[in-house]
């Protein structure tokens, strides 16, 4: 992930909180087996989050994506807790407006749209996705040191648009919007600036089967939830110093409290245990003595929310360390993830952990419920 400026972190919480505000609002009517296919134009600006990539944000950015996406028909639990959304699978190609230094990215990824505002001929929604992006040009010390954005060429793929859609027919509708890209690799790599893109949209949709009902289908029958403890152990990898830099895998444990609230999402309270060995270079770096083991350990004290969606759940935490804070790192530090239940009291999970504005790194774990 590229650096975020505290700014942008006020706006991703925001977006978290329309997010549920939407979901809960919203009525059980939906569109049964309604797929449509979509073609939309893009064009916008990179974002220069750091002086350093000024000189690469003088070109336009554009492109094209093409998706497919269906609404939800009820038959599940989660469907009516996020207000019957819209589910679908995009695939894009974006020229980043400096085919020498940065290319163009070519990505696929899930996403879920909310109904905010709708009536008889025009609705407007809010869209959120995350996949993967092949870019094709990347940072290179000989053959591209200027771009210090994007060090590999696999990176996610994040989105989070406001889409406006008006109906011309039964079947077609033309849609404008806000969108936004990031591109970044979570610090596996560095340099890791990560690209921000912002711009406006104008597509067109086709209805190739479905039509519209207007009846609320009953909720299904859903388990009571209860609070529980749950016991996590990841690991990641990370790149620290300078581009070319060792590489280090930070282990973690960490014990969780959930509290389900208001049926859509649970309340997450804990501790977390940290091994990382990279904390010697930040500590030499402000010309303290480095101490092993010991200073390969930190605490942290977190508290933030999930939000399930049947077997697929996503979460974002708030964390601040109790113990051995890194010198050259903020004291507070963030983790957003996703994960899977593959039974009713284990689950598989990756997650980014960030220190406000910069990337600490990428990791997987497994959870346990006690």
């Amino acid at each position: 992930m590229g650096m975020l400026k505290p700014k942008e972190i006020y706006i991703t919480l925001w977006c978290l909180i329309c997010f549920v505000w939407a979901a809960e609002a919203q009525k059980n009517e939906y569109l049964e087996s309604q797929t449509q296919l979509s073609l939309t134009g893009f064009a916008g600006k990179i974002v220069p989050h750091s002086d350093t990539l000024k000189p690469l944000t003088n070109g336009l950015a554009s492109g094209l994506r093409f998706s497919i996406f269906k609404n939800v028909d009820g038959s599940r639990t989660w469907h009516h807790l996020h207000g019957m959304p819209v589910i679908g699978f995009s695939f894009t190609c974006i020229d980043l407006g400096d085919n020498r230094i940065l290319g163009s990215a070519w990505g696929m990824q899930p996403n879920i749209a909310y109904q905010i505002v709708k009536s008889p001929n025009f609705l407007i929604k809010t869209q959120i996705g995350i996949g993967v992006a092949y870019i094709t040009q990347k940072y290179s010390p000989t053959g591209n040191p200027a771009n210090v954005a994007i060090s590999t060429s696999i990176n996610y793929w994040a989105t989070a648009n406001l889409i406006s859609t008006y109906k011309i027919s039964e079947r077609l509708n033309i849609t404008a919007g806000i969108e936004t890209n990031h591109f970044s690799n979570g610090a596996i790599k560095k340099p890791n600036y990560g690209l921000n893109i912002i711009g406006l949209s104008l597509g067109v949709t086709c209805r190739i089967d479905g039509k519209e009902v207007n009846y609320i289908k009953p909720l299904p029958s859903r388990a009571e939830q209860k609070p529980r403890l749950e016991l996590h152990l990841g690991s990641g990898i990370k790149e620290t110093g300078p581009a070319g830099g060792n590489k280090y895998y930070p282990i973690s444990l960490a014990v969780e409290y959930l509290m389900p609230k208001a049926k859509l999402l649970c309340l997450v309270s804990g501790i977390d245990i940290i091994y990382d060995k990279s904390s010697r270079i930040h500590i030499e770096l402000r010309g303290k003595h480095y101490s092993p083991i010991n200073d390969d350990f930190q605490m942290g004290l977190k508290a933030g929310l999930l939000i399930p969606f049947e077997r697929l759940s996503f979460y974002g935490q708030l964390a601040a360390y109790l113990y051995n804070p890194n010198p050259r790192l903020p004291l507070f530090y963030q983790k957003l993830g996703i994960r899977y239940m593959i039974s009713s009291k284990t689950h598989l999970q990756m997650e980014l952990k960030t220190h406000l504005n910069k990337a600490d790194h990428v990791g997987v774990g497994y959870a346990i419920s006690i």
